[in-house]
């Protein structure tokens, strides 16, 4: 102990600071101890920490990500949740902390290590276009190949320099030997001369000289290059530091699949894998990555291979399982059920959490009815996993996987069953829901029951999440059954209160009073879509509640408390008035001495309410049914164009040529004197003519010759030169375009441009391509007569084609002709909701003026200018206005007018402003005005750009004003 005194121990430190003061070193060179000092400090101070809330930021986000297990699971689930929020406080400090530490010690042997952690900080941020940016900087600068090329440089200019020193040494030895053999041959030559000089009787002595030992010639040292520990160690052997580089790779490759930029990923995960210096420890991660980026790219067998050497490498049993899952379920996708129990057996041998786990056990229950097993072991299998207390959670998941054995064996009640106990099931999961509805959706499509399939389609839409990839698909067949929806109601609407307006009074008031007291023994129940639509058919509940009402009801979340209970509520309050009447709001009400009313006014009053709420009631239940022959024929008016819209969606919407050809039939068979029978036979002949059947298409063709031979369709079939030449017209159009497109293309802008005029003087009427047209035309003449005309036929196109896609483009060039850098850039859904922008119609709006790059002696003339306007056109409003450097970097000041009392009146300030652009603002064009709320104008501040708020301004404000 006494070693460790406090005077040995301050010895020691001063013999390591003499020993660090000594050496020679090069200026600006950091000493032995302040090397010590940064790396010791840089590993465990700020290093650390910031480590330390990267792992526990990765276990939340695993912690807050919930499987949906009917889906092929993700390889990290860290990556594959929503929204990044819950650790992003989190991840900022840990990136807080690595930059102070790259800052203070970037001299030390981590600054690589803080530089990894910061990007993979922004990675699991989802800020994936920072991130690539840090991962590519580490790679470049930490990079130790580049390092040891370096190394090897002033290696070999060392050595070189070394062989001359020997070199100019031999030399020098040479001549000192050369010298000294002079020097012996001159010594000898004086003895022999001294010795003749003696006497003759003297005795001859002989005087031995010993030769010298010549000095040996130092060889050339050249040392051998040493192993790859100068490579892969940038510490030493005691204290050893492995460089980033290779992790940094990893991660930046998994960063680009995020990106979509697949094949530079995969270059890298190529480079890694062929690396001999890849750290052992990095390969599980790295296979792993492979096949999410396979999974990705849609490549099954190859995701199977990578996981599968994933599995090899990795230790920790609870990843093990999840990727055996992962391939259980890809072989299931590929009908390959003993390879895909295999693989979920080997998950549930690995003791998973019980959540997985349990779907492990499913799927190979499911595995095993699709490979042929009895069915009826399977399905008592499940019903048994329904009985355990455990799986009381797992219950929707039950019933959707005995759905799924039913409707292989295509009994369809059972599966529809099946189906609805999913659904209803207590504690089902939203996606569960989502899949439940989903296989309704279609089962109903097929059957070609729309109108269910329809709102099946919007409850899964409801369900599923907003990143799910089948949202899109989903949302366009639902759009496309929408309108198909709506005429079917029409339909089954009218044509019920039509067959309701032959009753007589009595049987009218005796439905109406039926319909009430089903009503109030249900207690307004909520009905699901099919019932409603049951109901519907059969003439009840028409005139109060509409089949989409009683859908939307279903759409709302019910909550436990029973006070938000609609049916209850209504429950109590009627047996509360059946029993105790109409009572007063006051103290001691149940008291039968109460003074303050008696019985029988209370059974008066009642009787009475009763009687005009009954017959209030029963005159709203009744109030939609036609009663004199113009209504009736308004209501059969709606029928026959229903009709005649189904015929035209069938087969426009969902290709079903044959439904559209039994509507357009049905309509003329059962109105054979409506208005639409002449376009509904030219739809039957088009039918025919896309089902390939020669004789109906003549059929129908002969009838529309012979019944409307005036009408348009008549003259087109009497006459089809006529028709041909009205094609060829279109077509000649399309094709000139085409041909001005190719001229711009390879650069004879005069040339497109007068064939785009040539075209234009063609046509007598709006055309498909006119928007293409006009904006080609404006980019000729970008081309040929500069920017102030290119500005003025940008213009055109905006004003001339409102809500297309060429007014879009057009508005991004003039942004980007005025200024705005950002133009072009992508707003993606992620950035837009990291923004925060909140929708807040009715609170305080803003008038924003952003100004790009203005010249200092115009920022006076410009407001002046908007001043003189607002005094003009805005006298009475009293607008105020003050100017704020958004962006003093980038030149980016902004004009603020305010106030404006709710969004319309700010919208009516904007569309004057978009009317008189030049009145607005005469002295400068390189401006955008924007609409904003309070709450939203501080964001802006705090983002310095308007890039996402324009986005924002575009789908909440314009969008709206043109629907």
């Amino acid at each position: 102990m006494k070693f460790f005194s406090f005077r040995n121990i301050f010895l020691i430190f001063i013999l390591i600071f003499a020993i660090s003061c000594v050496t020679t070193r090069k200026k600006g060179e950091t000493s032995a101890l302040g090397r010590f000092y940064h790396n010791t400090t840089a590993k465990y101070n700020g290093y650390f920490n910031a480590n330390e809330i990267f792992n526990e930021s990765i276990l939340a986000l695993e912690t807050n990500h919930k499987d949906n297990y009917n889906k092929t699971l993700a390889v990290f689930p860290y990556q594959a949740i929503e929204s990044a929020d819950v650790v992003k406080a989190n991840l900022d400090k840990a990136i807080e902390k690595v930059s102070i530490d790259i800052t203070l010690h970037r001299v030390s042997r981590w600054a690589d290590d803080c530089y990894l952690l910061l990007a993979q900080s922004q990675y699991l941020k989802k800020d994936y276009e920072t991130a690539e940016n840090s991962f590519r900087f580490l790679i470049d600068e930490f990079n130790p190949y580049k390092k040891k090329t370096t190394l090897n440089k002033i290696k070999a200019k060392t050595a070189k320099q070394k062989k001359e020193d020997a070199k100019d040494k031999k030399e020098e030895t040479r001549k000192k030997i050369k010298e000294k053999k002079k020097a012996r041959e001159k010594a000898k030559k004086e003895a022999a001369k001294r010795k003749k000089s003696k006497t003759k009787g003297s005795k001859n002595v002989t005087e031995v000289v010993k030769e010298e030992k010549l000095p040996e010639i130092p060889a050339v040292k050249i040392e051998k290059e040493k192993n790859n520990d100068e490579i892969t160690n940038e510490g030493n052997k005691l204290i050893p530091h492995r460089p980033a580089y290779w992790e940094g790779l990893l991660w930046s490759g998994k960063n680009l699949i995020e990106r979509g930029k697949y094949y530079e990923a995969q270059s890298q995960f190529k480079e890694l894998e062929k690396d001999p210096n890849t750290p052992s420890r990095l390969k599980a991660e790295l296979y792993a990555s492979i096949a999410d980026l396979h999974l990705k790219n849609g490549k099954k067998d190859e995701a199977i291979t990578s996981l599968r050497q994933a599995i090899a490498l990795t230790k920790s049993k609870k990843v093990r399982a999840r990727y055996n899952y992962i391939i259980g379920q890809l072989y299931q996708q590929q009908n390959r059920f003993v390879n895909s129990n295999e693989y979920f057996t080997n998950c549930h041998k690995l003791k998973p959490n019980y959540d997985m786990a349990f779907h492990a056990k499913l799927n190979t229950f499911l595995n095993d009815a699709k490979a042929g097993e009895n069915t009826e072991v399977v399905r008592n299998g499940l019903l048994k996993l329904i009985k355990d207390p455990k799986n009381i959670d797992y219950a929707g998941e039950i019933y959707f996987t005995l759905a799924q054995l039913s409707l292989q064996q295509k009994n369809v009640d059972e599966v529809v069953q099946y189906l609805n106990q999913s659904i209803q099931s207590p504690n089902t999961s939203t996606s569960q829901k989502a899949d439940s509805y989903l296989l309704l959706a279609q089962m109903n499509f097929d059957q070609q029951n729309y109108l269910k399939a329809k709102y099946y389609y919007d409850s899964t839409l409801l369900n599923i999440t907003k990143n799910d990839p089948r949202r899109a698909e989903l949302g366009a067949i639902a759009a496309n059954l929408s309108e198909i929806a709506s005429n079917l109601e029409i339909i089954n609407l009218n044509d019920s209160l039509i067959q309701l307006s032959t009753l007589n009074v009595k049987e009218k008031r005796a439905l109406a009073i039926k319909i009430k007291s089903e009503k109030k023994n249900k207690n307004a129940e909520i009905l699901s879509p099919p019932q409603s639509l049951q109901l519907n058919q059969n003439g009840f509940n028409l005139s109060e509640t509409s089949i989409e009402e009683n859908f939307n009801r279903t759409k709302q979340v019910n909550s436990t408390f029973f006070a938000y209970d609609d049916r209850l509520r209504n429950r109590g309050r009627s047996e509360f008035k059946d029993y105790w009447g109409n009572r007063v709001l006051e103290d001691h009400w149940r008291r039968e001495n109460k003074n303050s009313f008696t019985f029988n006014e209370i059974d008066i009053k009642k009787n009475e309410e009763s009687g005009d709420s009954l017959e209030a009631d029963l005159a709203q239940i009744l109030s939609g049914i036609p009663n004199t022959p113009q209504e009736i024929e308004a209501a059969n008016k709606k029928i026959q164009e229903a009709m005649y819209a189904l015929g035209i969606l069938y087969r426009e919407k969902i290709n079903n040529y044959s439904k559209s050809t039994g509507t357009l039939e049905s309509l003329i068979s059962k109105y054979p004197n409506t208005e639409r029978k002449p376009d509904a036979l030219y739809y039957l002949y088009l039918n025919c003519l896309d089902q390939n059947d020669a004789a109906c298409s003549l059929s129908y063709s002969d009838k529309i010759k012979y019944e409307y031979p005036d009408s348009r369709y008549g003259k087109y079939l009497t006459d089809p030169e006529s028709a041909r030449s009205e094609f060829i017209k279109k077509d000649e159009i399309s094709t000139n375009y085409k041909k001005a497109y190719a001229l711009y293309e390879s650069g004879k802008y005069d040339d497109a441009f007068n064939l785009l005029q040539a075209i234009k003087s063609k046509l007598n009427s709006p055309h498909v391509l006119s928007p293409k047209i006009a904006l080609l035309s404006a980019f000729c003449v970008a081309k040929t007569q500069g920017k102030d005309v290119y500005i003025n036929a940008l213009r055109d196109v905006i004003a001339n084609f409102p809500a297309t896609t060429e007014e879009t483009k057009a508005k991004e060039i003039l942004r980007f002709l005025k200024g705005d850098k950002d133009a072009f850039l992508e707003v993606t859904s992620a950035e837009l909701n990291s923004a925060q922008f909140k929708i807040e119609d009715d609170k305080l709006h803003y008038a924003v003026v952003v100004l790009f790059k203005p010249e200092d002696k115009l920022l006076d003339k410009i407001k002046i200018s908007i001043s003189d306007y607002n005094i003009r056109y805005h006298k009475t409003e009293n607008l105020k206005m003050s100017m704020v450097d958004l962006d003093p970097d980038n030149n980016l000041p902004l004009i603020h007018i305010k106030k404006f009392d709710n969004k319309d009146m700010a919208m009516k300030y904007y569309k004057g402003v978009e009317r008189k652009p030049k009145e607005f603002c005469s002295v400068f064009e390189n401006y955008e005005i924007y609409i904003i709320n309070q709450t939203n104008y501080r964001e802006i501040l705090k983002l310095k750009t308007f890039k996402e708020y324009s986005t924002f301004f575009k789908q909440n404000y314009l969008n709206n004003e043109q629907k």
